[in-house]
């Protein structure tokens, strides 16, 4: 694994996130009560033995610097390699937009990859997969196959916009399928790949050549046309791509089932995160918490059913909570009625008040927020 570089693309921040990307990447979102998003693509490069990983940002990632800090929560804080934070530096100054696609972000830290990363093989995955994959077989398995490319894809069909590959009886790509809402053919891509460095800065400098912005319909299409040889390993656990409110929404309430949390936070594979120096929760007489996740550092006074509870968090007495998301330090007042809300961080709401919103459009209250 020394000889494998990982790169985790934790730039993007998707408008159907609303509020809760306005400030922050999908990459920094809080989630199942005490985790960030990234923690997860983090955690699977340290246990795969991969500790030199760069983290390609472009904007609105002070959340996530403050979060990852030198890296030493993954043991990625080293003298020589370890975590590199990847600005956009390789872009003109003219360009003062969002990446268009995953190739131009590639190409904005191609000195890197071509001058400073020694390895031979890039790992690259996304900081928004919420998926704790097994990476090292998946790296061992491409090195000793003759494939120029070795992607990572999951059986199970999915409702979000994704790309798909049809395969033969040997798992290698025969025919790749953009911007799919179905899983009628095929197995869903989790945009995790092996590549040998030489190839994937070929496939930057082509796509530069051209101005061509994409790594499916323009790289990956192009390179399988020209013969390229992409294997496939196949996910079996739990994954989804965090894009949007209800993909945030749904996957908390999914961790909510201990089977589904198991494949995310398996035993053996634990997900390592920084940890606040909060005190053991407080549970009030006359409270009372059902099927919920509920971090360290609360005061709940009230009841909560169905919700995913972060550090800091405040219930008052007679207040109850469905099937809700409160991030962390919220303050929730007496007799507070909430139903299907995302409360971010920092949020106080006033005493009476009732908030309701559905599991098919959660009701998000912004950061900072007094109601």
């Amino acid at each position: 694994m020394n000889n494998v570089h990982g790169i985790v693309y934790a730039y993007h921040s998707f408008p159907e996130l609303r509020e809760l990307g306005a400030l922050r990447t999908g990459a920094s979102l809080p989630f199942c009560g005490r985790y960030r998003l990234i923690d997860i693509a983090l955690s699977c490069f340290q246990h795969a033995g991969i500790h030199d990983v760069g983290v390609i940002m472009q904007k609105d990632y002070q959340s996530l610097m403050d979060h990852l800090g030198a890296g030493k929560t993954w043991d990625m804080a080293r003298n020589v390699g370890g975590m590199n934070m990847l600005p956009p530096y390789g872009l003109p100054d003219s360009h003062k937009g969002s990446y268009e696609g995953t190739m131009e972000a590639l190409a904005a830290i191609r000195s890197y990859l071509a001058d400073l990363v020694k390895a031979d093989y890039i790992l690259v995955t996304r900081g928004d997969l919420c998926a704790n994959i097994d990476m090292e077989p998946i790296v061992e398995k491409h090195i000793a196959s003759d494939c120029d490319i070795t992607c990572v894809v999951s059986p199970y069909i999915t409702n979000y916009i994704h790309h798909r590959v049809e395969v033969d009886e040997n798992g290698i790509v025969t025919a790749l399928l953009s911007r799919q809402t179905t899983g009628d053919r095929g197995y869903a891509m989790l945009e995790t790949y092996v590549i040998a460095r030489k190839k994937l800065l070929e496939m930057i400098e082509w796509c530069a050549e051209g101005g061509r912005l994409h790594f499916h319909k323009d790289a990956l299409q192009h390179f399988l046309g020209e013969g390229w040889k992409v294997g496939t390993v196949i996910h079996d656990g739990y994954a989804r791509h965090i894009t949007c409110v209800d993909d945030y929404y749904q996957a908390n309430m999914d961790m909510l089932d201990p089977e589904l949390r198991a494949q995310v936070f398996p035993a053996d594979r634990p997900v390592a995160t920084r940890e606040r120096s909060d005190v053991s929760t407080y549970y009030a007489a006359g409270s009372k918490v059902t099927n919920s996740l509920v971090a360290d550092g609360c005061i709940i006074e009230g009841q909560v059913e169905n919700s995913v509870i972060f550090c800091g968090a405040k219930i008052g007495a007679g207040s109850v909570l469905k099937n809700c998301i409160v991030l962390h330090d919220t303050v929730i007042g007496e007799n507070v009625n909430l139903g299907c809300v995302i409360s971010d961080k920092n949020v106080k709401i006033s005493p009476y008040t009732t908030l309701k919103g559905n599991r098919r459009l959660p009701l998000v209250i912004p950061k900072g927020s007094k109601i």
